[in-house]
């Protein structure tokens, strides 16, 4: 009995509630461009747009300095849609 019930709570629970996002793909509404650092110390800017290459921009504008790409990531919601892309910079 006690395994239907866990069973049941884990495929019936929505996944918002378990908020395991990790810190750099998490996005506050009012925010279009996030810092944070991953579990290394690397920077990562996450930019609320549709696009990759905006997302790229926007974050070399912010920056105002030359930057290389290290890495890029997309960031979809509970629903699978796309937010937000996450941009790991070397300076």
């Amino acid at each position: 009995m006690i395994c239907v019930v866990i069973v049941g709570f884990i495929f019936i629970t929505p996944p918002a509630i378990f908020n395991d996002r990790p810190e750099f793909m998490r996005i506050p509404d009012g925010q279009a461009i996030r810092q944070t650092s991953d579990d290394d110390g690397h920077i990562v800017f996450t930019v609320k747009v549709n696009t990759e290459q905006a997302a790229v921009d926007r974050v070399k504008a912010m920056l105002g300095e030359p930057v290389t790409i290290s890495r890029t990531e997309p960031v979809y919601d509970a629903t699978g849609a796309l937010v937000a892309y996450s941009i790991w910079i070397e300076r």
